[in-house]
């Protein structure tokens, strides 16, 4: 039994040294963390993560803004615009992934990063329900939350490159394989941001393309539901290359833009929304089908 028990004990006592080590590692272990963390290159996909999301509020409101007296502002396909920012989220996803950072941002600067987002985020929901209510958008409420996304993607990417200055370079993070799951997924991603830039114009033009006009925004909110349900969209986040992130961010400003003349020339909608949704799709064709090419 005495003998038993020194076994035990003497179990008991490697475990705690085993446990005590793991603890006394954790240190080093977080700092070869943050030695490979690209603080440049998140620093841009943060500054991004605020610009997106910002600009495509901002158009919106501009659009509502500057509108013809026919196109109503009350409206719930005309803010299938704002599915973009859901698109983003997922894209920013898996490129965050791919820089293996769940959380760049820490201490103050997180804070005060948080801060900011959060106000314009606060700013833009209650200029969305004063527009709503009252058929105009709150201009200068407006322009208040698009300085605060602003701020806080300059402060992002400021935080991030002060911190970059005395690290190490670090490599470039490789891509994910550029297969053929992933070349038809960016395709079907061009489809959805094709048929949300079509939704507002259309909508602005009045009479049977206002049908067309809600048929697009089904589709696209299908299309982006579908791409978080098989969690499809972070995946090509992480494989997309530079002719890929093109194609995208030219399509985002198209999709931005479009609503403005459509709404503040609703004649034009019909043909501004098959432009744009022609010009995205050709876009993202071209993306879909280029070769991958060296990583980098």
């Amino acid at each position: 039994m005495t003998e038993d028990r020194r076994i035990d004990d003497a179990d008991g006592a490697r475990g705690q040294g085993a446990a005590q080590a793991a603890l006394d590692a954790l240190p080093g272990i977080e700092g070869r963390r943050e030695e490979v963390i690209d603080r440049r290159r998140l620093g841009r996909i943060l500054f991004f993560d605020a610009i997106v999301p910002t600009g495509a509020f901002v158009s919106w409101f501009l659009a509502q803004l500057l509108r013809d007296p026919s196109v109503s502002a009350r409206s719930l396909p005309t803010l299938a615009l704002l599915v973009v920012v859901l698109l983003w989220s997922r894209l920013e996803r898996g490129l965050r992934e791919r820089y293996r950072a769940a959380q760049a941002l820490r201490g103050a600067a997180r804070l005060v990063h948080q801060l900011l987002t959060g106000a314009a985020a606060a700013a833009f929901v209650l200029a969305l329900v004063i527009t709503f209510l009252r058929g105009d958008p709150p201009a200068a409420l407006v322009a208040f939350g698009g300085l605060l996304g602003l701020g806080a993607g300059l402060w992002a990417w400021g935080a991030m490159r002060r911190g970059a200055r005395d690290a190490a370079p670090v490599p470039v993070a490789e891509h994910a394989e550029m297969n053929t799951a992933v070349r038809i997924t960016t395709g079907c991603f061009g489809v959805g941001l094709a048929l949300i830039a079509a939704v507002n114009p259309l909508f602005a033009a009045g009479g049977g393309y206002q049908g067309l006009s809600v048929v697009a925004a089904l589709l696209a909110v299908a299309i982006a539901a579908l791409g978080r349900f098989l969690n499809a969209v972070p995946a090509i986040g992480a494989a997309w290359r530079t002719p890929q992130w093109t194609a995208f961010a030219i399509s985002v400003v198209i999709t931005c833009v479009a609503p403005i003349p459509a709404f503040a020339h609703p004649p034009l909608g019909g043909l501004i929304g098959a432009v744009a949704a022609g010009a995205i799709l050709a876009f993202f064709v071209v993306a879909a089908l280029w070769p991958a090419g060296p990583d980098g």
